[in-house]
């Protein structure tokens, strides 16, 4: 995948998780995609879909910002900022109506354009420091 193409799957990746659009991930994710972000790996696309709706179910008005992309052949790393407001529990914490930040990084490994591995590390730790602050 060239850097072009490369960004419009991270464009279309943030978009599915701000607008709710759980389908996209059909379209950007190999169908037996490994997710090694928790404890144990999960394979296919349906953990996604289930990670994105427990968001927005804490999180309204999400906003996501890229913040850094690195490309190295089929491996890439991206930086991001997610913005929202605090509507359901997260972490522990019930609602608190308040906007919050969540940053993180995915690696994901590509191949035939869409995702086959993927990691994600989330500072949930500062969002809730934050929330009880």
């Amino acid at each position: 995948m060239n850097r072009q193409a490369i960004e419009k799957l991270v464009e279309c990746w943030t978009e599915a998780i701000a607008a709710g659009r759980l389908d996209d991930f059909d379209a950007i994710l190999a169908a037996d995609v490994i997710d090694r972000s928790g404890a144990v790996p999960m394979s296919g696309v349906e953990s996604f879909k289930a990670r994105t709706g427990a968001v927005r179910a804490a999180f309204a008005d999400i906003e996501i910002m890229i913040d850094d992309l690195i490309v190295e052949g089929h491996a890439i790393a991206w930086r991001w900022t997610l913005n929202g407001t605090h509507v359901g529990p997260f972490a522990g914490v019930e609602p608190t109506g308040r906007r919050v930040t969540l940053r993180g990084v995915n690696f994901q490994r590509l191949k035939d354009d869409r995702v086959i591995e993927h990691w994600t590390m989330v500072d949930v730790f500062g969002a809730v420091r934050a929330l009880r602050s």
